[in-house]
């Protein structure tokens, strides 16, 4: 009667397993086919690239949307399966899902554009620097050349 009793139990917890991978597959071809999805792949590979690991791959593309495709499914939250998430549950996280990716991409960009602000504003003064000037050595010595040659003849 107890290996019957233990066998049920593995047998159980064998069929909630398969459920909750069918929930999540379900899950996943939901999320696949929602009407925000190309866009959320869009901004998953933006952040990539902003962060320097989608120029890695820019010949293969698809190959980058088919990762950033996956890591995307990989991360939903195994609590909240098919059964529990509704349409609107659906567009709500859709939505907020694209939005903080957006703002992620902001973020990584921002110090991006400060330094590159930083480097080209370093790079025009050294331009400047590099100019000749009235007052420059090689032009001040033409000049006093010049002028000690007016006072000999």
């Amino acid at each position: 009667m107890e290996a019957n009793k233990n066998n049920n139990v593995g047998v159980n917890h064998h069929h909630h397993h398969k459920e909750e991978e069918d929930d999540d597959e379900l899950l996943k071809t939901r999320i696949s086919s929602h009407p925000l999805y190309e866009r959320l792949v869009e901004n998953h590979l933006n952040c990539l690239k902003v962060g320097g690991i989608g120029d890695r791959g820019r010949n293969n593309s698809k190959s980058n949307q088919r990762k950033a495709e996956h890591s995307i499914s990989t991360k939903i939250n195994p609590c909240c399966s098919s059964m529990q998430l509704n349409q609107s549950e659906l567009d709500l996280f859709m939505k907020g899902y694209c939005s903080a990716l957006s703002k992620l991409k902001e973020a990584m960009e921002e110090p991006q554009q400060q330094t590159i602000a930083f480097i080209n504003g370093m790079h025009s003064q050294l331009r400047d620097l590099a100019r000749p000037t009235h007052l420059s050595p090689d032009v001040f010595l033409q000049e006093t050349a010049r002028n000690n040659s007016k006072y000999v003849d």
